[in-house]
């Protein structure tokens, strides 16, 4: 359970130090406050691991969206996703038993789906659909509704430079998400482990090819799609992790890339890393004939579905209230500042970067 813990608190970490000086407190307050949500909902008729996996997973949905949505909309959003990690941990455990379980005459022509269903349904292991690939299209969802924060695009779409403003902060973040992956699967953990830094070394050698200098903000998100691909890929053998982690590395940079010229802004590359990982993870699993191909892609296709359309709409509804965001100009100036009258390093002048 500790292990939860620490994954959500560098979860936290690295959204703050990728983030911007002046909503670096409000990244704290609303990753905690949708974490409690998360806690309190799965607390009901839950066991206390099963609470710190809704908390997980609510908190892991607003990563990203620390300068730009309120703390009812941080509320909101984790409560729907966490409602759906039940549903969904729920449904995985009814599978694994609907094989064996005879069908009443009235719904014996039903079968084929039952059937189907049991065959291609991959059973949740490392909790990779009910919090990793739910979380991915869930903060994709959350992503789309919220819309970039003020001033991330120029009026004819060029980007602007965000710097991470403390990139000590997301490496130390970094390291806690590696030890709180634990938690998930510790048989799995040293695929894991083994992923997540070839995608590192991945990361920065295509950085350099890319850009012509090594990018440590992008190597720590390749670091965090590696660890959840090495998780989804865990039991095989040496060559197939290490093979998934480099192709990992390079491809989390380059979705996140893509995201961001079609005006997604997620500045930690929380889609890459808890939503693409898993798949390919599974597609390494295809490659060594580990599973049938096919196998496991409905429980993606499923997981992450379910997340974007439920929080994107609730995204939606909420922005129609007034709730998703704070003014354009609070932004600007900073929601630390806005909402608390503090910064979260008050003894420096706060400069727009």
């Amino acid at each position: 359970m500790e292990g939860l813990v620490l994954f959500a608190l560098g979860a936290v970490l690295m959204e703050a130090g990728m983030g911007r000086a002046k909503g670096a407190l409000h990244s704290f307050v609303k990753g905690l406050t949708a974490f409690a949500v998360g806690v309190l909902l799965g607390s009901i008729k839950g066991s206390g691991q099963e609470a710190l996996l809704g908390g997980t997973v609510s908190l892991l949905t607003t990563t990203g969206l620390g300068d730009r949505v309120t703390l009812i909309g941080a509320a909101i959003l984790g409560a729907t996703v966490a409602v759906l990690h039940r549903l969904l941990w729920s449904f995985d455990r009814l599978l694994s038993v609907a094989a064996n379980v005879h069908l009443p005459d009235p719904f014996a022509s039903m079968a084929w789906v039952r059937d189907w269903l049991v065959a291609f349904w991959l059973p949740d292991y490392a909790a990779l659909w009910s919090v990793h690939a739910l979380t991915g299209g869930a903060a994709f969802g959350a992503l789309l509704a919220a819309g970039p924060r003020v001033g991330r695009y120029s009026r004819n779409g060029t980007p602007a430079a965000m710097p991470a403003h403390n990139l000590s902060l997301a490496g130390a973040g970094m390291f806690l998400l590696w030890l709180g992956a634990r938690a998930f699967s510790a048989p799995l953990w040293e695929s894991a482990t083994l992923s997540a830094f070839v995608a590192w070394l991945s990361a920065l050698v295509w950085t350099k090819w890319r850009f012509g200098k090594t990018d440590p903000s992008f190597a720590f998100t390749a670091f965090w799609a590696g660890l959840i691909a090495g998780l989804a890929v865990g039991g095989v053998s040496f060559l197939p992790v290490a093979f998934v982690g480099l192709v990992t590395g390079a491809l989390a940079i380059s979705f996140s890339l893509t995201l961001d010229r079609h005006f997604v802004d997620d500045p930690v590359g929380i889609v890459a890393a808890e939503g693409i990982a898993p798949l390919v993870g599974l597609v390494g699993q295809w490659l060594w004939r580990e599973r049938l191909f096919g196998v496991g892609l409905v429980s993606w296709l499923i997981s992450f579905g379910l997340g974007l359309l439920a929080v994107w709409l609730t995204g939606k509804l909420l922005a129609s209230l007034g709730l998703l965001r704070p003014l354009p100009m609070d932004e600007f100036v900073g929601l630390d500042q806005r909402l608390y009258g503090i910064t979260a390093y008050p003894e420096f002048e706060m400069r727009e970067a």
